[in-house]
């Protein structure tokens, strides 16, 4: 005797069920790729570049004194010698419109687009490049100007 859970037709989903479980599918693929691209961007935005801050018989400079970068990526100054040393960047050699962005991107400052001195060794100081137009960022060191301690950081889309 056959009962009703074991006829063929029975273990058939309905065309209803179908519908809905190829909808499920889809939307899970869609929102597993749209997760895949915004952390692949996410983690492209976290790059953290590291600019060396030196002091010695060699001069004073930014090591390297030039790099370049991507919206969203970090740059982070670290005093290595002869310090104290600083970031300030120039408002008129920056892109046009970028300062008030960049000014809230400096972690503590001691003026307009002029961040704290650094004197201890392995101290740092982290600029974001989050919301920043596209272009070149020239930089230099408050008390090593005269001596030629400057650098630039060009920003990419």
């Amino acid at each position: 005797m056959e009962t009703p859970h074991s006829s063929p037709d029975s273990m058939m989903p309905s065309a209803a069920t179908i519908s809905r479980l190829t909808a499920s599918v889809a939307l899970l693929a869609v929102a597993t790729f749209a997760a895949g691209f915004s952390s692949n961007a996410a983690a492209r935005g976290k790059t953290t570049i590291v600019v060396r801050m030196l002091g010695d018989a060699s001069g004073y400079r930014f090591r390297p004194a030039s790099v370049s970068a991507r919206v969203g990526d970090v740059v982070r100054f670290v005093n290595v010698s002869g310090g104290p040393h600083n970031v300030s960047f120039w408002e008129d050699s920056i892109p046009t419109g970028a300062a008030a962005t960049l000014q809230r991107n400096m972690q503590r400052t001691m003026g307009t687009l002029s961040g704290v001195m650094l004197s201890d060794p392995n101290e740092t100081y982290t600029v974001s490049l989050a919301g920043l137009r596209p272009g070149t960022y020239r930089y230099y060191c408050v008390p090593h100007l005269a001596v030629g301690m400057v650098g630039r950081i060009t920003v990419r889309p």
